[in-house]
């Protein structure tokens, strides 16, 4: 059954949605010296995984994806979501500062990105607290071309 890429894009939102579906109450704000721990992490995390976005190349996307994620998004799946991504918005060009959050146990580092069409698209990576290895639990792209 071939699913259309919206179909695909909401799947991906989903699978993120359902590693923090758990968590209540909302995101706080972490700063200083914890924030910059988890950005020292999350940065070159972030930059590998938009560089095998730009690329198409899903081994080095999927590098740092935990388990769930690599079983949910396999690559034919992120093929079609990339294929609907830069249909809207292009491909990723830079990024600025994230914010870093956390909720429950998970942490959330959301980097404000520009891409060839929009600027100030909301790349969301999510990792669970005290995991070492810092995969990813969660991803989103999220901006207003990508919800039309």
């Amino acid at each position: 059954m071939h699913q259309s890429p919206m179909h695909l894009l909401a799947a991906l939102l989903l699978l993120a949605g359902t590693c923090v579906s758990g968590c209540t109450g909302q995101d706080t704000v972490v700063s200083g010296e914890e924030r910059a721990i988890i950005v020292a992490y999350a940065d070159p995390i972030a930059e590998n995984l938009l560089q095998g976005f730009n690329e198409g190349n899903y081994t080095i996307y999927s590098r740092d994806f935990g388990v769930e994620m690599k079983r949910s998004l396999t690559e034919a799946v992120f093929l079609q979501n990339r294929k609907f991504v830069t249909s809207r918005i292009g491909l990723y060009e830079s990024r600025g500062d994230p914010i870093v959050t956390e909720q429950g146990e998970y942490i959330a580092v959301n980097y404000p990105a520009t891409f060839e069409r929009e600027d100030g698209v909301n790349v969301r990576l999510v990792f669970r607290k005290g995991d070492p290895s810092h995969l990813l639990y969660g991803l989103w792209f999220n901006s207003p071309a990508l919800q039309r």
